[in-house]
């Protein structure tokens, strides 16, 4: 091999390595163009699999039309950038399935970081959304988040009930937070340790604020005291659900 061959190979080796892969992945043709910074192509690639009945079901093609959308709609080429406007929600909708289709959930926690990616993007959506007053665009961003889980979380799901409440949609939000509030009472008394990312931990305050007050001046204190009191529960070092629960439940 001569110089500049040796050379060329060695560059295209580092651009390979610069690109994140599928992690457990075996399939060496989507790789190969995702590698490269194909991601047109590769996209095109990976929807045609994941429209086949039978490489459909695997996981490993959603994921990488998924990564794809992404990059696409990251671009910093305006044209590309422009066209794929809607990418990320195209990512969002491909990682859902990618998790679906990961039963044994063993990619999902391979490639834990690009799904981490997504979850930042919709936590964003839904703060934002909230932030305004518009709950149901919120109540929706929360029911994408959800389904980003392998498992389901109880304590989230509880949170996407009080944003449907907020939205107006009570009798489906009631039913959510009754199944999650089972569920995360179940772990308080066995002294599971229920856990929120620091972001996800503030949005479930806000909502829990927020629901609590709405409550209170619909005059209907005793449920404003059943959400206060599991959220004291569940965030006992919580300065603001602290103030909150003292001032409820120590009302006439």
């Amino acid at each position: 091999m001569n110089l500049r061959l040796f050379c060329a190979s060695v560059c295209m080796f580092a651009c390979v390595s610069v690109f994140a892969q599928v992690k457990g992945g075996h399939n060496t043709k989507l790789s190969k163009l995702y590698a490269s910074g194909k991601y047109e192509i590769c996209l095109f690639k990976a929807e045609d699999m994941c429209a086949d009945p039978a490489a459909g079901r695997e996981a490993e093609p959603h994921l990488y039309a998924a990564m794809c959308y992404v990059k696409l709609y990251e671009s910093s080429d305006p044209e590309v950038a422009a066209d794929y406007k809607d990418g990320m929600r195209q990512a969002i909708k491909y990682t859902q399935k990618f998790i679906r289709k990961d039963v044994e959930g063993e990619m999902y926690a391979q490639n834990l970081d690009f799904v981490d990616q997504i979850k930042q993007h919709v936590k964003k959506e839904i703060k934002t959304n909230f932030d305004k007053g518009n709950y149901a665009k919120a109540s929706a961003a929360a029911k994408n988040y959800e389904k980003l889980y392998q498992k389901t979380d109880y304590l989230f799901m509880y949170y996407s009930g009080i944003l449907k409440c907020l939205s107006n949609n009570t009798t489906q939000g009631e039913h959510d937070m009754n199944e999650a509030r089972a569920k995360l009472s179940e772990q308080i008394v066995n002294g599971t340790e229920i856990k929120a990312d620091p972001i996800v931990k503030s949005m479930i305050v806000d909502g829990i604020m927020k629901y609590t007050q709405d409550l209170l001046n619909e005059k209907r204190k005793k449920d404003a005291e059943s959400v206060i009191t599991l959220a004291n529960k569940i965030f006992p070092n919580d300065g603001y659900i602290k103030v909150q629960y003292n001032m409820i439940v120590g009302k006439n």
